[in-house]
Formats: C-alpha cells, structure tokens, sequence
C-alpha cells in the first residue's frame, strides 16, 4: 500500500495575495499579455462555477498562439508544499468544464521555496502523469524594463523587482499621476498596492526603501484634496463637534478620527465592523487614526482593509 503523507501549507499574509488578485483583475487586458507573453485576453471567467476552493483565484478566457485557452493564475506569497497538487485539481477541473488546454501559472512576488514543474507521478518504474506548469517570480525581473517601455500596468509590481530604485520609482509614480490625474481613486489604489509590496519586499535596500516611502508620502494630497474623502471626513467630524468640546481639542480629534475610521470601515467593507471597532480602542494617535482613514477610504479590497487595520504581518 502507498502511503500518502499529508503536508503543511506554510502560514502566509493573504494580504498579498488577494491584492495582487485584484490588481491583475483591474487591467487584465493590459498585463496578462506582459504577465505571458503572447496571450490576449478575451474575458475573465467565474471561478465558483468550477469549485468554492478556488474562489479569488483568476481564471481567463484568452487566445495563444492562434489557439482557444483557459489561463489560471494562482499568486503565492508564501511557500506551499501542496502548490502542485492543487495546480493539477485545479487545472484538471477547469479542462472538464471547458475542454480548452489550461496553462496554469504560479507567480511569486517575494522570495521563497518555489514549486518546480512538472510534477511527476510515477508508479514504480512507470509514469502515470506528468503536468507541466509555469512558474513567474516577480523578484527576479528587471524593474527598469518595464519603465523603459512604459508598461504602466506594472507599475505596481515594480517594488518586487530588480534594479526598483527610488528614482526609478519617482518616474513611475509620476507616470502614474499623469496618466490617472483624472482618476484619483484609481491613482491611490496603484500607490497602495506599492506600499504593501514595499513593505515585503527584499529586493531594495532600507536606504532606497525609506526613500520610496518618502516619495509615495508626498502624493497625500490624493485623500487631502478628493471630495469623497472631504465629504466623509466633513460628515464624521460633525458627529464628533460635541465630543470634542468636553473633551478638549485633542481629544476631540482623535474621538472624531475614531468614528470616522469605524464610520468608513462598515460602510466599505461591514464583514469587518466588529474589527475596527475593537481596533480603534487601540488607536490614540491622530497621525496613526488620520493615515488610516486615508488608506480605508481607497483600500481596493476587503483583505487589504484587513490586512491595514491589523498591520504588516510580522517575521
């Protein structure tokens, strides 16, 4: 009898993951032919049709090489001992439900213990099945490429890379700001995406890294100067007037900066009510309560307004 020994997926930040999903399901027509060179995109396919267990992936319908094909992306930012066989149930599904060939791709955006292709099983001396994947780690790209050629809809991703330097980083921000000078809340969500993947990554310095992050700082007038963010803050600190003269001036603001951080939270994402409103009794710092309501207005996705409220996951 074969014995089958069950493995460990390794704890990873699904922040990550789930951002990195989004950001791809933002412009995919744009960067899934950078992502695989070849492909065009022809339309994003419902995962929970195939099975709940791959529900946030992304699956798509495109063209390669003259030929029908379903792509699946699959984003790790941790390792995963079980990657591989999930590919192949994954990939294996989605060929019964469509009949098309299924390219199935792993893209890494940090360091770690990658899944190798193709994975074998083998009994005895025979081989039963052999599935062929593609892996894309993201950290070992050259950063300055993809500005050379103004492929905007990476701009993002460039944190994960080589040769991502500050000035580098400056061109593609303000890049960034042209090209979105009329879409404030699509700007801010690509310097999200920047800043979570900065935060990760080990492929720039602290040096460059604080430089970075000074330079993504001096785009707050994105929340300082957008009329939904004034709207929010101008209904929040009229609910805290009161408060705020019996309890003084500072504390004050920080009761209104609480209720507006609780008050934007439910709004945006309500699964998470219960969580800002324990996290804000944590909170007493209006620069901290102030960041916080900036990044809750824009934050793309649920994970990432989660993944903000409880911070950076540590080593």
């Amino acid at each position: 009898m074969v014995k089958i020994r069950r493995t460990q997926r390794t704890k990873q930040p699904q922040g990550y993951d789930s951002s990195l999903k989004d950001l791809v399901e933002q412009q995919a027509p744009a960067i899934l032919p950078v992502l695989l060179p070849g492909v065009i995109y022809e339309r994003t396919l419902s995962v929970d049709l195939v099975r709940s267990a791959m529900r946030g992936d992304k699956v798509y319908r495109v063209k390669y090489e003259a030929e029908e094909h379903i792509l699946h992306l699959e984003f790790e930012s941790g390792a995963d001992s079980e990657m591989t066989s999930r590919l192949l149930a994954y990939n294996s599904m989605l060929y019964r439900d469509h009949q098309l060939p299924v390219i199935s791709m792993i893209i890494y955006p940090f360091r770690v213990k990658m899944a190798e292709s193709p994975l074998r099983i083998i009994s005895k001396l025979r081989e039963l099945l052999t599935f062929h994947f593609l892996t894309l780690p993201l950290f070992n790209l050259d950063a300055e490429r993809y500005v050379h050629e103004h492929c905007v809809s990476m701009y993002p991703l460039l944190p994960t890379m080589r040769g991502a330097s500050a000035a580098l980083m400056k061109q593609a921000m303000d890049e960034l700001a042209m090209l979105y000078r009329e879409d404030e809340i699509t700007l801010a969500q690509q310097f999200i995406w920047m800043q979570l993947l900065l935060a990760r990554t080990d492929t720039i310095s602290a040096e460059e890294k604080s430089k970075i992050q000074e330079q993504l700082s001096m785009y707050d007038r994105l929340w300082e100067d957008n009329p939904k963010v004034k709207q929010i803050r101008a209904d929040s600190k009229a609910e805290g007037i009161a408060e705020g003269m019996v309890k003084g001036k500072a504390e004050g603001e920080i009761a209104t900066l609480q209720k507006m951080l609780v008050h934007i939270v439910s709004l945006r994402f309500p699964v998470l009510t219960e969580l800002v409103q324990q996290r804000v009794k944590q909170l007493n710092n209006p620069e901290e309560l102030d960041r916080l309501v900036e990044q809750a207005v824009t934050a793309p996705d649920e994970t990432t307004a989660r993944w903000l409220l409880l911070g950076p996951p540590t080593a």
